[in-house]
């Protein structure tokens, strides 16, 4: 498991429940690096998702976050969206997405580069 971060904390927020194969251990990883470049705490405001959740939630069908390769990482005090997702990006997350208004960054190990914005 990741050294700086729970089974709870990764968790599907509605049932607690996790994928079959457990999050995926390079998405824990990179979570990891992600908080070590940080030189301090990361929040998950979601990680896995069910696929009931998902829906529930507005995720598209074949969200990363259904197979325990995203997270959401809230942007700490003092860090901005853009300086989370270089640090997401040089610590090997593929998928990066930008939430300016909810500052937040989407990371995930979909196994090919993806950047948006919203």
């Amino acid at each position: 498991m990741a050294r700086y971060f729970s089974v709870e904390e990764m968790e599907c927020k509605c049932c607690g429940g996790l994928p079959e194969d457990g999050i995926d251990e390079r998405l824990q990883n990179v979570l990891d690096a992600m908080r070590e470049r940080v030189g301090g705490p990361l929040i998950l405001s979601c990680c896995y998702r069910c696929p009931q959740h998902n829906a529930e939630v507005g995720g598209v069908p074949k969200s990363q976050h259904v197979y325990g390769r995203a997270a959401d990482v809230l942007c700490p005090d003092g860090v901005s969206v853009d300086e989370l997702a270089e640090i997401a990006e040089e610590c090997g997350a593929d998928g990066i997405g930008r939430y300016y208004d909810a500052q937040f960054v989407h990371v995930d190990t979909r196994g090919y580069a993806a950047r948006w914005e919203e």
